[in-house]
This record gives structure tokens, sequence and C-alpha cells, in this order.
């Protein structure tokens, strides 16, 4: 109660005091005995006062409070050993049952594998292990500390960050199960590889070869494709060696899907064989750009485009007269345009239809006016007079990535003069020379429209200037360098339009497949809005993806080993992307039989606790009872409850109100 209260009660006090006396003494001549009636008076008048003060009285409540004992069980795969089950029974049993862990503890059972749950019955069916997000989370239950974690593991993990250094709150009793004895192993434990690479290249592979011998040994590690071996090495094995990094580079030579499968030969007396091969995949896609260079007069030009684009192995060039064209449109992803006349008039407007990118080489030849309908990017004056245009690099140019390759001592193209005007959305790279006088007219332009890029160079020509490329560096490539920026230019405008998808070409037994999303607008940016479905092949079953850090996932169950197709679409578009993958019998629970001892002792080390078998239940219980860190804490707490809380208080003041009406009328006062 604070001085306030006290005062006001005080105050109370008297002035109560002073309302009885003057009510039932003062002027008072009888000779009659008040003092009954008058107590009651005061009482009541008191407690309504008291009750108008509210003054606070301060109470105090003592409670033991026990640490707290978290019992945590592997519940994954690799636990599900021969009397593994058994022992764990009896040492759970004894954990809950012995007397002096009752009074010293508050016990309770959790259960983890992929995830931690509040459950005390183990089925060993969790297809993954992540140990430190159990630990974590088993500390997020209780922050204040004082508890201690008694863990039931093999100490295998195949998911989410390592364990061994977590540096813990609180002090963590691994229990160690399974087969202690060492044991003699070969496996394969990790390949690294791209999930995707394109056709007709060779792509990289790192696997991780894990050896448990006693003595020097050799395998083979073999990397088969549809039964076929495709690469093989033999492996030196010693007491000191324990682990081999085998890295090759394999052909991507068919498109889709290709499973290759990796096997290390066993050696004598090795017993678990399931982690001896390990399947993995890598998706083969066709990037290939088919691209049709349609001109309408022979000239040295057109063979030299072709070679050009086609030094670049992604990319397919056909010569095609534009009376050859007609039929074939739907077969080409890009267009080069040389020296179009009346007869482009049809190939013009489909490409303005579909919004095809295009490069076009405009020159003597050109039919300008009807350019002049097709497009908007620019405006030629045309005069008739040829002359030599020398071409000046413009550092500026900022639309894509190039280099001056030496444009200064490149030969003059033939055009026609006469100004150009440029629309918006143009950058120029290069500018036109004339007999040594600088022009203001450009000689190659970029644009980049809403729905449409191109690229436009005025003059012919230009084979020269491959010529004379490789006459200053000795090769062509730098040439063909600078064309293929051009031709990627064009080539990347619409990519992100498309759905993305990303997912695990091969996913193991009991593994849940995870597929995530994005999707882009029109201009690019990450649409968040659309609703996404996945359907899996021979089914009809469809599911929904959920946003999670700005992209879509979805999560499938695990499903039985097969290779599975599936589609992702759009409720609100008719964009889809198909894709598969695989799923093998290998299980990364199954894998090993050796407890991993090493990483929890590091685990009990950096916590201050220890570790035990799961036989030794009276060495964890001495470790416990003694341990000094788990005492019971005695907690006062002091709760300060409100006079007006105190209903008993208000039922005083009917009482006494009460009993002096019934005294005052018994005695026949007023």
């Amino acid at each position: 109660m604070n001085f306030t209260s006290i005062i006001l009660s005080v105050l109370a006090l008297i002035l109560s005091a002073l309302i009885v006396f003057y009510q039932y003494f003062f002027n008072n001549n009888t000779k009659r005995k008040l003092w009954v009636m008058a107590a009651l008076r005061f009482v009541a008048i008191l407690a309504a006062m008291l009750l108008l003060i509210n003054p606070g009285v301060e109470k105090s409540i003592r409670k033991i409070e026990k640490p707290k004992l978290f019992l945590a069980i592997d519940n994954s795969a690799s636990m599900n050993r021969p009397k593994v089950d058994e022992q764990l029974k009896k040492f759970s049993n004894n954990l809950y049952e012995d007397a002096d862990l009752k009074n010293r503890f508050e016990v309770s059972t959790f259960l983890f594998g992929e995830g931690l749950t509040a459950d005390s019955l183990w089925n060993f069916k969790e297809g993954q292990t992540n140990i430190h997000k159990a630990i974590t989370d088993l500390e997020a239950l209780n922050e204040e500390g004082n508890v201690s974690i008694v863990m039931v593991t093999d100490g295998r993990q195949n998911y989410g960050q390592n364990y061994a250094y977590l540096k813990g709150r609180n002090p963590i009793f691994p229990i160690v199960t399974g087969d202690t004895l060492e044991v003699i192993d070969l496996s394969i434990e990790r390949i690294n590889t791209n999930a995707y690479t394109t056709l007709d290249n060779n792509f990289p592979v790192e696997i991780f070869v894990n050896a448990n011998l006693r003595s020097k040994q050799k395998s083979q590690l073999i990397v088969e494709k549809n039964g076929i071996e495709v690469f093989s090495k033999t492996i030196d094995f010693d007491g000191d060696k324990s682990n081999e990094v085998v890295t090759m580079l394999l052909p991507a030579d068919s498109v889709g899907m290709q499973l290759y499968s990796a096997r290390i030969e066993p050696v004598m007396q090795e017993k678990v064989l399931a982690n001896n091969i390990r399947n993995f995949g890598v998706e083969v896609l066709d990037e290939q750009t088919n691209i049709a260079i349609v001109y309408g007069l022979l000239h040295p030009d057109v063979g030299m485009i072709k070679r050009s684009v086609e030094s670049n192995r992604q990319r397919k060039a056909s010569l095609l007269q534009v009376e050859e064209i007609e039929g074939r449109l739907g077969e080409f992803d890009l267009f080069v345009l040389y020296q179009p006349d009346a007869g482009f008039k049809d190939l013009l407007n489909y490409i303005n239809e579909k919004n095809f990118n295009y490069m076009l080489f405009a020159g003597t030849q050109t039919n300008w006016r009807l350019l002049d309908e097709f497009q908007n990017e620019f405006r030629k004056e045309s005069t008739d007079l040829v002359e030599n245009l020398f071409p000046d690099y413009e550092r500026d140019f900022t639309s894509f990535y190039t280099e001056d390759i030496g444009f200064g001592s490149f030969p003059p193209l033939r055009g026609e003069i006469g100004e150009i005007t440029l629309g918006k959305n143009n950058q120029v790279l290069l500018t036109q020379r004339i007999n040594d006088i600088q022009s203001e007219n450009p000689l190659l332009i970029a644009s980049d429209q809403v729905d449409q890029k191109s690229i436009v160079l005025f003059g012919e020509d230009i084979w020269k200037w491959r010529a004379e490329s490789f006459s200053i560096h000795g090769s062509f490539a730098e040439f063909d360098n600078f064309f293929n920026s051009l031709i990627q230019y064009l080539q990347l405008s619409d990519r992100k339009k498309e759905l993305e998808l990303f997912y695990d070409p091969v996913y193991h037994a009991g593994q849940p497949i995870l597929i995530q999303a994005k999707k882009y607008d029109n201009n690019l940016n990450l649409d968040l809005k659309s609703s996404l479905v996945l359907k899996l092949d021979d089914s009809d079953e469809v599911f929904p993806f959920y946003i999670k850090n700005r992209s879509y996932e979805v999560k499938i169950g695990s499903l039985s080993p097969g290779t599975y197709n599936f589609q992702v679409s759009s409720n609100d578009s008719e964009e889809n992307r198909e894709g598969s993958f695989f799923v093998d019998n290998y299980s990364l629970e199954e894998a090993n039989i050796s407890p991993n001892i090493q990483d929890l002792k590091r685990l009990a080390d950096h916590s201050g606790g220890a570790v035990f078998y799961i036989d030794q239940f009276e060495n964890v219980k001495t470790d416990l009872i003694n341990n000094d860190k788990f005492r019971p804490l005695e907690k006062v707490q002091i709760k300060r409850v409100s006079l007006i809380d105190w209903r008993w208080l208000l039922g005083l003041i009917v009482l006494s109100l009460s009993l002096e009406w019934f005294l005052r009328k018994y005695r026949g006062l007023v």
C-alpha cells in the first residue's frame, strides 16, 4: 500500500468516527446505550469509504518451480534398427518412472525428424533428419534456460545446418543408438552437378566417395546412363584416406531429363550396399535458336551473316529467298532481313502482327518506301546518291555490352546518303563518317519498343568488316562475338515473360517434392497475383502453389520411385511450363548404419552436456541429479490485490447496515 492510500485510509477512519459520533452521541440526551448500533454504522461507513479509496494490498505467493527436462527422440528411418525400439522403450520408461527424476524434473517428450512435434509415439518413418532445427526449436520453447535436453539419436543428419558446432543455451545430453562397432563401408556421400545444361555441351559432375576401411583396398567408381557405362575410375583407399572427390565431364547428347547412376563397387566384408549407389539427373535443354536469313538478291553479306550466326553452336541459320519463306514462318525464332524489296511485304506484315524481333540490313537496293510503311523506328530521306560510309564507335551506347573491335580501321560500307530521323527508344552504336566528314546520321542502331526489338544497319558489304577483323586479330572470333551480341540482344527480350521453374531433377525416397516458380508481368516485374497450379501426369489431383519469399512454391508428399512428368499452369492466363523429375528408391536415412558419435560429442562439449549410450540410464540419471544447474527454484511472486476485489467487504457493509436497522426498529428508534 502506497503512502497516499495510507493517508486517505486514516482520514476515512477519522471521518467515519466523526460521522457516527455526530449521529449517535452529539446532543443525545437519552441515556440509552447505543454503542452496538454506533459500531455497526461505523463499520459500514468505513468499509464504503475504503471501497471508494480502493487501496492496493500486496500478497506474496511462494512457488517451487522444477527445472524442465526435454526428452527428444529421433523419429527418422535411420533409427529403425534391430533392438533400438526395445531399448528406447526401456530408456523412456525409466526416465518417466524414476522417483528421483520425477521429484527433480518436469519431463516432456518430443519427436523430431524434418521438424519437431510434441508426441511420444514414435514410428521411425521420418524421411529426413534436421537435428539442428530440433535443438533450436526446443530452446525456443523455454527462453529462461534451466532446461536439460536429453536427445536419443544416431546423430545422422541429412538436412539443415551442421549441428556439431551449435552453441546452445542449455546442456544437451545425446543418447547414442545403433551399432557402435566400426563397420567396413564405402559410400557415395554427395553428388554435385548443375540442374540444367544445354545440348551438345559437356557438363561437370563432382562425386564425393567416403571410405571406412581397415586396410588398403581398391574399388572402382562407375557412372552409367541407361545401363551403358559413360565413366569409370579406379580408386585406391588405405586406412588414412577416408574420402575421395572424383570430377568428370559428361556429354549432353540428347534433350530432356537425363538420368545417371553412380556406383562404387563394394569391397570385401562390406555389408551395407544401399549407400554404394546413387542416382542423379540433369535436364538437357535445346536452346538452339532457329534464325531465318531472308534475302531478295544474292550478296556476299548473306553468306557472312550465316557464318557469324552459326559460330555460336546454339544458333542455326537458314538462307532463304523471300519467295521460299512462305509456309515456313512457324519454324523460326528470329528473322534477319537483307535489303527488303517489294517482295517482303507479306513477311513484314507477319513480323509486325506477331511482334517478332528482327535484324535489318539496308543498302543500295532497299525499298525505303516499304520500310516507312512497316516500322516507325526511323525515317530516311532517299536521294539515290551512294557513298562510302565509314563507322565511328559510340562509347555512350548502353543498350547491351559491346566493345570497340577496331571499327576505326574498318573499310567503309556502301549506302545511300540522306538524313535519317530516329524515333523514340533508339540508341546509336555506330555513326556514319563520309570522306573524313563526321555525319550525325547513324550507321547501326538498336531499337527497343514496347513489344519488339530490332537492330538496323544502314549499309552493305559488311563481309569486308569480318575479313578486316581477321587480318587485325588473326581470327574471326572478335567480329563473330560482336555480331552475336547483336543477336543475343534480340533473343533475350521475352525470356522472363514466361514461367520459370526451379526444382531438383532427382528426389530420394521419402523426401518431399518441392517445386518453386516465378512469374513475370509485361514489364518484367515479379507477378505475385496469379493462381498457379501443378498437375502430375496420370493424375486428376491438382496442387495449388502458395506464395513464400516472393516466389511460388508447392510441396508434394513423398512419392513412389519412378519418373514423373508435370505441368504448371496459371488460372488467369494461357502460360504453362512442363517438367519432369525422378524419384529413386535410395533412402538417405537408411544409407548409414553407424552412429555419428564424433559430431554428437562436439555438440555435447559445446553445450556443457555429455554423451551416453542408450543402455547407460543410471549414468544419465547420476549426471542429471548431481548437476547443480538443475536445482528446483523457489519463486516468490508479489501480487497486488485491489480492495474492490474483496467481495466479502461488500457483504460486511450490507450485514452491518441490516443489523443496525433491525436494532433501531427493535428499540423503537426512528
